[in-house]
C-alpha cells in the first residue's frame, strides 16, 4: 500500500511541477508581450520589434499578430509587407482572429517573388514546427501553392517540389488521391522520378479515384499555367 501512495504522490509532485513551469513560462511571456506594448505605446518601434520577434519565434500568436501590425502600419518601424504577411499568416494559424483582417490588404502589397518567399518559409515552418505546430497538411497546402507560383525557383526544380508535395500526402497524410494527382503535375513539370511515383501510387487507386486524380491535377495545371501568361504580360507590358 505504501509503494502505491508514494507513486501517486511522485507522480502528482511531477504534474506539478509541470504546472508551475507552464505557468511561470506564460507569466513570463505575458509579462515580455505587455513589455513589447508598453514599447509600442511609447513609440519605440525597435524596442518593441526586439521582444515581439522573440516572442513570434517561441509560438505567440498575439506576438505574431503585434509584430505583424508593426510592419503592415509602417509608423513606427519602416513597413514591410512581407514580413507582416508572414507574421500575420502564423498568428492566424496560431489562432488570433484579428490578424484575418489586415492579411488581404498586405498580399496586394507584394510581388509574385515575395509570396513565392512566403509560400516557400511556411511551408518548411509547418514542416518542422516552431512559430507554429508541425502539421504536414499545412505544410503541403503551402507548398503546394508555391509549386503553382509562376516565379522560376532558384536552387529546385518545380518538379521536384511538386513531387515533395506528393510525398507528403502520401506518407504523412496517407491520402493517395492527393498523392497521385500532385506526382502527375511534378511529372509534367519534369520530374522523371516523379513517373514511378505515379505509376506506383495508381497500384492503390479505384477508377474513380484515378479519374478524380487526372481532373485535378488538370485543374491546378490549368491554373499554373493561368498564373504564368498572366506574369508574363505584366512583365512585357
Amino acid at each position: 500500500m505504501n509503494w502505491i501512495i508514494r507513486k501517486l504522490y511522485n507522480g502528482g509532485m511531477k504534474k506539478l511541477t509541470l504546472l508551475l513551469i507552464f505557468f511561470s513560462f506564460s507569466h513570463n511571456a505575458m509579462a515580455d508581450l505587455d513589455t513589447a506594448r508598453k514599447a509600442i505605446a511609447a513609440g519605440d518601434g525597435k524596442k518593441a520589434v526586439v521582444e515581439l520577434t522573440r516572442l513570434a519565434g517561441e509560438g505567440s500568436g498575439d506576438a505574431q499578430y503585434e509584430l505583424g501590425k508593426l510592419y503592415a502600419e509602417g509608423i513606427l518601424i519602416q513597413p514591410e509587407p512581407s514580413r507582416a504577411l508572414l507574421a500575420l499568416s502564423l498568428a492566424v494559424e496560431n489562432g488570433n482572429k484579428m490578424a484575418a483582417s489586415l492579411i488581404e490588404a498586405q498580399k496586394k502589397r507584394i510581388n509574385l517573388l515575395q509570396l513565392a518567399s512566403l509560400q516557400e518559409e511556411l511551408g518548411g515552418l509547418f514542416q518542422k514546427g516552431g512559430p507554429v505546430h508541425a502539421n504536414p497538411e499545412r505544410a503541403a497546402e503551402w507548398l503546394g501553392e508555391r509549386a503553382l507560383n509562376p516565379i522560376r525557383f532558384a536552387e529546385e526544380e518545380r518538379g521536384e517540389l511538386a513531387r515533395k508535395v506528393g510525398k507528403l500526402y502520401e506518407t504523412k497524410i496517407m491520402r493517395f488521391t492527393a498523392a497521385h494527382s500532385w506526382y502527375s503535375l511534378a511529372e509534367a513539370f519534369g520530374s522523371e522520378r516523379a513517373r514511378k511515383d505515379r505509376q506506383r501510387m495508381a497500384l492503390f487507386l479505384q477508377e474513380q479515384s484515378l479519374s478524380q486524380s487526372k481532373n485535378e491535377s488538370i485543374k491546378q495545371y490549368k491554373r499554373y499555367l493561368k498564373q504564368r501568361n498572366k506574369m508574363m504580360a505584366g512583365i512585357t507590358q
